[in-house]
């Protein structure tokens, strides 16, 4: 299979989706700007999921992702690789305290296409358990290609939003943005595997549709074992919708 070709011209500037204000239930008035992640804040990027996204996501707490360095090499690596196709976003803020701005909240994205490898591919982890969850993950959105009728995909690896600027719906938000991606670039439709209560709430009112699901319980190995024992949620939705 050849290598996937990009869907965003090299060299071309970040590109800004939305500017959104948002009010909590207190009250409390914050400005954001979604938009494409430039490269210079590829690295607070990679922090900002390794600080949020392993602590909180179900399959990484349960395998305590986090405290495990070879799970955290790997995974950054992953990130690092979906950074470069130019296409994941950030929700940004003013930092009080000057400075560059905060990461309140992003999504690493990429673009999977039928019978080509992604950009990925190349990479060999070293650390069973992330690879044992980034396959169970990648290959439960393929389901996307048959259902949609489509030759490619987005996808993505991680949504997460800081703890300080939860409460905003901004995952809502980012979820969102992947209709102006999906117009821009030309992809027709996107997928993910959610495996949160409140992550899969956001997506189906940013308007995915469920294309499947699996009790994490049934989740097992050639001998029966889970692959996540005594995880914090029931099930893994996969997420889809059309965007062209």
């Amino acid at each position: 299979m050849e290598k996937l070709p990009s869907v965003k011209p090299p060299g071309q500037p970040s590109k800004i989706w939305r500017s959104i204000e948002k009010v909590t239930n207190d009250g409390k008035s914050t400005k954001f700007t979604i938009q494409e992640i430039p490269e210079d804040r590829y690295e607070d990027a990679v922090k900002h999921m390794c600080t949020y996204f392993l602590a909180d996501e179900p399959t990484c707490q349960c395998l305590n992702a986090k405290d495990d360095p070879i799970f955290v090499q790997d995974v950054s690596a992953i990130w690092r690789l979906l950074l470069t196709e130019g296409i994941s976003i950030a929700a940004f803020t003013e930092n009080p305290n000057g400075g560059k701005p905060i990461i309140a909240g992003m999504n690493a994205l990429g673009v999977d296409f039928k019978n080509h490898k992604n950009n990925l591919s190349e990479y060999e982890m070293k650390s069973l358990n992330c690879k044992n969850t980034f396959a169970i993950i990648s290959d439960a959105t393929k389901i996307i290609y048959d259902h949609y009728g489509v030759d490619k995909y987005l996808y993505a690896i991680g949504l997460s939003v800081d703890p300080a600027y939860r409460g905003y719906g901004l995952g809502k938000d980012i979820l969102k943005i992947r209709d102006l991606i999906g117009r821009e670039y030309n992809i027709p439709a996107t997928c993910t595997v959610f495996t949160s209560i409140i992550s899969q709430k956001s997506a189906k009112g940013a308007g995915f549709e469920l294309l499947a699901t699996q009790d994490f319980i049934d989740i097992v190995d050639e001998n029966g074992k889970q692959y996540f024992p005594g995880i914090n949620s029931k099930t893994l939705e996969v997420l889809g919708k059309r965007l062209s």
